[in-house]
């Protein structure tokens, strides 16, 4: 499908509604950090066309690093709470497969379907409107696409880029390492995060782990590593006391010689 005709799609009228919409989204308590970072780069698509675009799945899953099931999952949480629609395409791709679902951002306005009717409306504040969520100082999401368009955002950090699913697999992969140490990792390397720009999430905590691992077998005298670490010490102690060795004899042969010549200086007739 053309991308000209993603104009049919529409949801807003203005960039500035798309944007206050989904900030509104985000700050919802029902949506998980997975949830949360496919709506924004769905959004980052769908800015260009006024709330609507049309990707794959998997260029989603790719783009943010999650899998396809994990991008899957997101996506019915958020369809389920109609915050986004998809509009599936029947058209064959040029590669022959299935072509990409056009994805639309819902306006506030289609979620009060969804709510209680038997539910009293909410009593109104006698003083300061009550702002929304995330829009208090306090609030601990952040997003990644709106935090410079909205100035209530300034103030807030950047989204982790370690989720639950990369802890989870990396977790998986390391079977030498109790839960209570990794999850001390991981608060460390989240703090880290905040002061330093990591580019490979998953290859950095694998790191931590693995050096996490190995600090933990040198405090072990019976581990194969501390072991091998008092070798490697032991042999360095070698190779120094070896080498001062040679060093002193050296400055003895530099001593004799010095002495045989003012020896032979002495002997000389004038």
């Amino acid at each position: 499908m053309g991308l000209e005709k993603l104009h049919e799609y529409t949801t807003f009228k203005t960039d500035e509604e798309l944007r206050e919409t989904v900030a509104t989204y985000l700050a919802d308590y029902q949506l998980n950090t997975s949830a949360r970072l496919v709506l924004e780069y769905i959004t980052a698509c769908a800015i260009q066309y006024s709330g609507a675009c049309t990707i794959y799945r998997e260029t989603i899953a790719e783009k943010i690093g999650m899998t396809v099931i994990t991008v899957a999952r997101a996506l019915k949480k958020l369809r389920e709470l109609k915050m986004i629609d998809i509009i599936p395409s029947y058209r064959r791709s040029i590669n022959g497969g299935r072509g990409a679902s056009i994805y639309q951002i819902l306006p506030n306005d289609t979620q009060d379907d969804i709510q209680d009717d038997t539910q009293a409306p909410p009593e109104k504040s006698q003083g300061n409107p009550l702002l929304p969520a995330l829009f208090q100082t306090s609030n601990p999401f952040v997003s990644l696409f709106f935090s410079s368009s909205l100035k209530p955002l300034k103030p807030l950090k950047q989204l982790s880029g370690f989720t639950d699913s990369l802890i989870y697999d990396v977790f998986l992969e390391s079977k030498q390492i109790s839960k209570s140490l990794f999850n001390k990792i991981v608060k460390e390397v989240k703090a880290k995060e905040q002061c330093t720009r990591i580019v490979n999430h998953k290859a950095y905590l694998r790191a931590a782990v693995a050096n996490a691992i190995r600090h933990k077998d040198l405090q072990n005298p019976e581990s194969d590593a501390s072991k091998k670490q008092a070798l490697l010490k032991e042999e360095m102690e070698q190779r120094l006391l070896v080498a001062a060795r040679k060093h002193a004899e050296k400055l003895r042969k530099q001593e004799l010689e010095q002495r045989t010549v003012d020896i032979s200086l002495d002997e000389l007739p004038f």
